[in-house]
């Protein structure tokens, strides 16, 4: 049981070397609180050593990660808490003798270097601090993991958070207080996770944050621990005892009272083993705690720290165990993924296996336009891949630039009138010349070269992109290779492109060349004209009443001079609507 948590600890530098986020949750102690409730003065008399920064304001600008290990030889003694101070040794009856070298601290950013001055800790973890978030009161949330080692301290790993404050000061943003709850959140919403709420005493408990934020991820306070601390700074009269015995905010797992050491203790250099004595004796001599010691003293806390974690991590560990095999797994497939080692490997063998690797990237290509292949990042199921990408180029963005082109863009009245009046020459004619139609036509059909080209950039831009997700994952061992392949499969699509743009212009011309008045769809002068007379038709029986209507007779080839002029006539007043007719499409509608 006394290895589970180094164990736990071991995995946290594990993942903290690996710089990757994970998907398993390690149980550990988080603290939280107010800017300035005490809680890095917990955290050293936990480990009986002053190495945290102090001073105005906020001192806890990044997470540290702090692991203890127990170095002693009787680990399990310790566990139980011996020496007079509870605390696994100090000076006094029972306590463990220290020789110089027995404690020291281990930063993971540098690996294998032991640093036996705690001043020296106290200094690195301000140059660390500093070189991520500045000198002024900036913060971070990239975690600073620091490893101690004594036969003092219990096995425990613990992160400490920067206080929550509510004043923006320094080079602060104006929104601070929400990034350090977002930062608290990201740690405290971990299942797996004990949750340490430090709450002045001198302050109304129904006001802190620390609970506050313990509440919202864990409403029931299964897995909070309450601590109340400067309870020697109460007003006269007033303690802390409601608190110890869970009557104002219950906790599942209840409260703990420490004494810290006063600012002028600090300034007096008071040693962390001295002041503990202090609380000691404080706790043993004031009447309303004396019948709380179980309640009472950083030892204790020490004590129900290393117990409550240490079940948290056997309940948790059949679950880890599992997950982490799953993890295993899946790098182990990765890992043969990525093929066998290539240094043992002669000239030809590596040659046959280039060969595979070119056959797989082809066949992928292929097997991605066919709609049969897969991409590594599954894009196949959340948006058009391949094929189906190209397919929708042709018949959706390439169809809806086509329909956009309007015949009469860029064409107005006037400019028909003209045409036709040109074409005509010193002649009045009563239809429109086919000249005057070839004009406008070839004009309007040049703009359906501008969309085709349009095409082949966008059906070029997705076969490079479709390279790129075919790349056989073996490509990642050998980045010169995969360079060359990406640089060759774009120099042989970036060749197709100019003939391709080259087809779609001779095509255009070749329409423009000849206009096919003779295609079903084309509407020509004897359609134009029977479409006149079956709309001169439809207005004559509307303005005609019914016992007035007659049926114009025509005997062969012959038409009475009347008729003949009524036609004109009405032909010609027809032909000037239709000049001047915006709504209904202008010349050219007559024309089609």
């Amino acid at each position: 049981m006394e290895q589970l948590i180094p164990i736990a600890s071991k995995l946290q530098d594990v993942f903290g070397a690996l710089g990757q986020s994970t998907t398993i949750d390690l149980p550990q102690v988080v603290v939280i609180g107010s800017q300035s409730s005490g809680k890095s003065s917990v955290l050293e008399s936990i480990v009986g050593r002053s190495f945290l920064p102090r001073g105005s304001g906020i001192c806890t600008r990044r997470p540290l990660v702090l692991q203890l290990f127990n170095t002693s030889p009787h680990a399990a003694a310790a566990s139980d808490g011996i020496g007079s101070d509870g605390l696994g040794g100090g000076e006094g009856d029972g306590e463990l003798e220290l020789r110089p070298g027995d404690e020291w601290g281990e930063f993971l950013h540098m690996p294998g270097k032991r640093l036996y001055d705690f001043n020296a800790i106290r200094s690195e973890i301000v140059r660390e601090t500093e070189r991520s978030t500045g000198k002024n009161k900036g913060i971070s949330a990239h975690a600073i993991h620091l490893k101690i080692c004594s036969p003092r301290v219990l096995h425990l790993t613990m992160v400490d958070l920067p206080g929550i404050t509510k004043v923006a000061v320094g080079d602060q943003p104006e929104d601070i207080e929400v990034q350090i709850r977002a930062m608290c959140l990201n740690y405290i919403s971990n299942p797996n996770a004990i949750l340490l709420a430090v709450t002045a005493g001198n302050t109304d408990l129904a006001n802190s944050d620390a609970l506050q934020m313990a509440r919202s991820v864990d409403p029931d306070g299964n897995r909070t621990i309450g601590v109340v601390t400067k309870v020697d700074l109460m007003d006269s009269g007033t303690d802390a005892t409601e608190i110890l015995q869970n009557r104002l905010v219950p906790l599942r797992r209840g409260y703990i009272a420490v004494m810290n050491r006063g600012q002028a203790d600090i300034v007096k250099d008071v040693t962390i083993r001295v002041g503990l004595r202090k609380e000691m004796e404080f706790f043993r001599s004031h009447p309303a705690y004396r019948h709380l010691q179980h309640r009472c003293g950083t030892s204790n806390l020490a004590k129900s720290l290393n117990g409550i974690l240490m079940h948290h991590i056997r309940d948790c560990l059949p679950e880890i165990k599992n997950r982490i095999l799953n993890m295993m797994t899946d790098i182990q497939l990765e890992l043969e993924a990525f093929g066998s080692t290539s240094h043992d490997k002669s000239g030809s063998v590596m040659g046959g296996e280039m060969l595979r690797l070119l056959s797989k990237f082809s066949s992928n290509f292929a097997a991605c336009i066919e709609g049969k292949g897969t991409s590594s990042e599954g894009a196949e199921m959340n948006e058009l891949y391949g094929g189906a990408r190209i397919s929708f180029i042709f018949n959706d963005v390439f169809a809806r630039s086509l329909m956009a082109v309007d015949p009469f863009d860029g064409l107005s009245d006037d400019e028909i009138r003209t045409t036709i009046c040109n074409a005509n020459g010193p002649r009045r004619a009563l239809f429109v010349p086919e000249i005057s139609f070839d004009l406008l036509v070839r004009r309007q059909i040049s703009r359906l070269e501008q969309p085709g080209l349009q095409c082949v950039d966008l059906v070029f831009d997705e076969l490079q992109r479709m390279a790129s997700q075919c790349e056989p994952t073996e490509f990642q061992r050998f980045p010169e290779l995969r360079e060359r392949m990406v640089e060759t499969a774009t120099s042989l699509l970036r060749r197709c492109v100019q003939p391709t743009q080259l087809m779609i212009s001779n095509l255009v011309k070749i329409e423009l060349s000849y206009i096919n008045t003779s295609h079903p769809d084309f509407i020509g002068g004897s359609k134009a004209v029977a479409r006149l007379m079956g709309r001169l038709t439809e207005e004559r029986e509307r303005t005609t009443p019914q016992g007035q209507r007659k049926t114009p007779k025509m005997n062969g080839s012959k038409m009475g001079e009347s008729t003949s002029a009524d036609l004109t006539s009405h032909f010609d007043a027809e032909h000037e609507d239709l000049l001047d007719d915006e709504h209904d499409g202008g010349l050219l509608n007559f024309i089609f």
